[in-house]
This record gives C-alpha cells, sequence and structure tokens, in this order.
C-alpha cells in the first residue's frame, strides 16, 4: 500500500451511511411485498415476480462474469474494484431463495404464466394415446382449444379476456393456424415440461452458487493468509467456470424468459440478457465504488483511473447489447417467418411501442452520446448520473422481455411493489455484506499494482 493509505482500514465502520445501509432495503423490501401481494391476482403477481426476480438474477450473473473474467485474463487494474461484484456475486444463495417460490409454484402449477406449454404436455401425452382412436375430436377440443388460446395472447386481450385488438379490430385465427401453433408448441414438450424446467432451475442456481461461494471463500481466506495459491486457483478454474455460468445463463433465459411465448424461438436469446447483465453489473460497481471512494472508505486504492476503466466497459457493453438486440431484430425481420415476428408485434402494440423506443433511445442512444467522451467518463458526477440512468433502464428493458406476455402495457403496483421486496431482499445483503468484510481485497498480490495503475492515452 501506498504511505497515503497506511491508516485505511477499508472496512466500513463507525457512522456514517454505510454502516446501516442494507436497513434501507430491508424496509423497502417489506413494503414492497405487501403492495404486490395485496394489489394483484395470481396470474399478474406471477410476471410482476418474474421481472423482479430477473432484475436481481442478471446483476448476481453480471458480478459473477465480471469476476471470473478477471481471473481468466489475469488483469491487475480490476483488483481494486473486484470485492465489490465479488460481493454480489455472493449472494446467489438468497436469489436462490428467492426463487424458490417461484420454482415450487410452477412445479405445482400454481404459475399460470406456463401454462400453454404445460397444458400441451398434457395434451400431447393424451393425443399419443389416442391418436387413432379419436383424432377428430382432439382436432376440435385439443387443436382449437389451445389455437384460441394463443390467438387470445396474439390479440393482447385485456384482464377480463375480451376478444377486441389493441385498435377495435378483430383478428382471425384460422383452425389450420391454430393447428400448426399447437403442433410446434407439442413438438417442444420433451424439453419444455414441467418436470424438466423444475429440475434444470435448481441446477442452474446450484451450479451460479457452488460457482459463487467458492471464488468468495477462496478470496477471503486470501485477504487473511495472502497466499498466492488463492490466485492461482482461481485463474486455472476460470475457464471452466465460465463455461458452466455462460451455458446455465443461456439455458436460464430460454427457460424462464423466452417460454413464455412458447412457440417463439431465438439462439441469440442468451447472448442478449447476457449483454444487458454486463452492462448492469459494471454500472451498479461504479454506483457503489463512488459512494465507497467519496466517503474515503478505500483511500486511494480504488480511484477516478479505475472508474474511467470501469466506464469504457459499461460504454462497450451498452454497443455489445445494442449489437445484439438489433441483430435478433433484424435476423427475424429479414427472415419474414410470421411465427418468430409475432414477440415484436406484442412489443409494438398495445401501449408498447413508447417503451420500445424508450429502449432504442435510453438504452443506446443516449448513454452512447453521453459517455463516448473521456471527459464524461472522467466526471465522476456525471458518470454516476449515467449509472443510475443505465441501471433504470435495465430494469426496463427486463420488464419488457416479460410484461408485454401480459397484455397492455400497463405499470401496476404490483410490478413496483414485487420490484421493492426482491431488489430490497437482494440489496439488503448486498449492503450488509460489504459491512463485514474488507472493501478491498487486501491478500490479493496485485493490489499494490493495480492502486497504482495508469492510463497510457
Amino acid at each position: 500500500m501506498s504511505q497515503s493509505n497506511e491508516t485505511v482500514t477499508y472496512r466500513v465502520d463507525g457512522d456514517g451511511f454505510w454502516p446501516r445501509a442494507w436497513l434501507v432495503p430491508l424496509v423497502l423490501a417489506g413494503v414492497g411485498g405487501l403492495l404486490a401481494v395485496l394489489t394483484a391476482g395470481p396470474e399478474r403477481l406471477s410476471y410482476a415476480y418474474l421481472f423482479s426476480l430477473f432484475v436481481v438474477v442478471t446483476l448476481m450473473l453480471g458480478a459473477m462474469f465480471l469476476v471470473l473474467i478477471q481471473f481468466l485474463t489475469a488483469s491487475h487494474w480490476g483488483v481494486s474494484s473486484r470485492r465489490i461484484p465479488e460481493v454480489i456475486m455472493s449472494s446467489a444463495p438468497v436469489v436462490f431463495v428467492l426463487a424458490l417460490p417461484f420454482i415450487i409454484g410452477v412445479a405445482v402449477h400454481q404459475v399460470p404464466i406456463y401454462q400453454e406449454w404445460q397444458d400441451a404436455g398434457g395434451h400431447g401425452a393424451h393425443h399419443d394415446s389416442d391418436h387413432h382412436d379419436d383424432h377428430d375430436g382432439q382436432e376440435e377440443h385439443g387443436l382449437l382449444e389451445l389455437g384460441a388460446t394463443v390467438a387470445q395472447a396474439q390479440d393482447h386481450h385485456d384482464d377480463h379476456g375480451e376478444g377486441a385488438h389493441a385498435d377495435g379490430e378483430e383478428h382471425a385465427h384460422t383452425p389450420q393456424e391454430a393447428a400448426l401453433h399447437h403442433e410446434v408448441v407439442e413438438a417442444k414438450t420433451g424439453y419444455l415440461n414441467t418436470r424438466g424446467w423444475t429440475t434444470r432451475a435448481v441446477v442452474y442456481f446450484l451450479i451460479w452458487t457452488l460457482i459463487a461461494l467458492a471464488y468468495f471463500r477462496w478470496s477471503r481466506r486470501q485477504d487473511e493468509d495472502h497466499d498466492l495459491k488463492h490466485t492461482l486457483r482461481m485463474q486455472s478454474l476460470a475457464a471452466p467456470a465460465l463455461i458452466l455460468f455462460a451455458g446455465a445463463l443461456t439455458f436460464a433465459a430460454f427457460d424462464w424468459l423466452m417460454s413464455l411465448e412458447a412457440a417463439w424461438f431465438s439462439t441469440i436469446f442468451g447472448v442478449v440478457i447476457f449483454a444487458g447483465s454486463a452492462v448492469a453489473i459494471l454500472a451498479l460497481t461504479i454506483l457503489i465504488g463512488l459512494s465507497l471512494y467519496k466517503r474515503g472508505l478505500v483511500g486511494e486504492t480504488l480511484n477516478p483511473v479505475h472508474f474511467h476503466d470501469l466506464a469504457k466497459l459499461l460504454f462497450g457493453f451498452i454497443c455489445f447489447w445494442t449489437y445484439v438486440s438489433f441483430s435478433q431484430w433484424m435476423l427475424i425481420w429479414y427472415a419474414g417467418i410470421p411465427e418468430e415476428a409475432t414477440w415484436f408485434h406484442k412489443r409494438w402494440e398495445g401501449g408498447w411501442m413508447a417503451v420500445s423506443y424508450l429502449l432504442i433511445f435510453g438504452h443506446f442512444v443516449a448513454p452512447f452520446l453521453l459517455l463516448i467522451s473521456r471527459v464524461q467518463k472522467k466526471n465522476l458526477r456525471w458518470l454516476q448520473a449515467m449509472c443510475f440512468w443505465v441501471l433504470f433502464m435495465h430494469a426496463v428493458d427486463i420488464y419488457w422481455f416479460i410484461l408485454p406476455q401480459a397484455g397492455h402495457f400497463q405499470v401496476q403496483p404490483a410490478d413496483v411493489g414485487a420490484l421493492l421486496f426482491v431488489g430490497g431482499a437482494f440489496f439488503a445483503y448486498v449492503f450488509w455484506r460489504l459491512g463485514h468484510v474488507p472493501l478491498v481485497p487486501i491478500g490479493d498480490p496485485r493490489l499494490l499494482r493495480s492502486e497504482h495503475h495508469h492510463q497510457t492515452h
């Protein structure tokens, strides 16, 4: 450490905001939970909870990526800021607990938002056993009934199930369209079924929890013994851990989000979710780091040079998010396959057009223009404001992925309440944990080099 930092403890202590910071989100979690439960029925509450859950899941996964990629590349500059994503990553067991009510609800068929493919599995089994004996009856009561459900979803019915399209125009669906849709959904039931979904959900969280706790524990041990072996072990395991991380993230995105539209598919969908996760965690790391830095809790070990580097990464991942999001839209538009385009139709009708434009200009155009300059990225107050905005846009992005399946655009109290509950519990843990560990990885042998890191451009 430098001479000026010999008296810095790198811990949250004394008075001020951080020693009691965890109390604020904890209170908000209680208020939000009551608001969500008292203002929504099972279906809307399921959508709201999934939205809130995936906001914090992406923050946890983004933190895991940031930690693993630093060890994979053996970089030194990020050591000063690494403890923040390490703590956020260590929330994996807490997020698992928050996800358990949703997972159990799906397992016992009490979460209606996946009803289409859950019902299709039952229809498919019945169809296989009775295909030769009662084909006409199945056609009438299986295919057309499911087709009617799809038609209702595609027409953006309101919560009362009335049959008007967003512009008041009726939309007809032929028996052939309904039967084709049923065949597509039924063909996926070998993978997309209740038992498989539930089992994979548990496996995903076990993978993430194992990686998170292992890396966090090794890093904390190194705080105490300053042994190089911990760094070498984490570097050697970073590549396989990243493979497991990426696979679990991709298939979780397929299972939890993409399956809301059971017949729709996009092979780049997992990458889109990953890109948003990376953007969000960089913004959150900068915000927490700035708060610690301004209060003198990290001395000069985490300094404006590091924030500038993090801001450059943030800018780069904003561009990457835009690239993969545009690529997904462009390929679907170019192919012109109706069942693929339906997903985007839902996000262009029923009031969702404004949200789509907000994402275009708020998640890319504005941050691109307002962070492209080195002067802007080095202005810490400006950077702080932009990070708050980017985090807000990330929440809007997740909302845009999920809530169009519920119908017209309408932010309801349950949406806010669920976000306060899940987000409050998540940040209560993160802020509490930050108060019980060194705020920088003091045992890492590269910390001194990171502290004196200088940019050459």
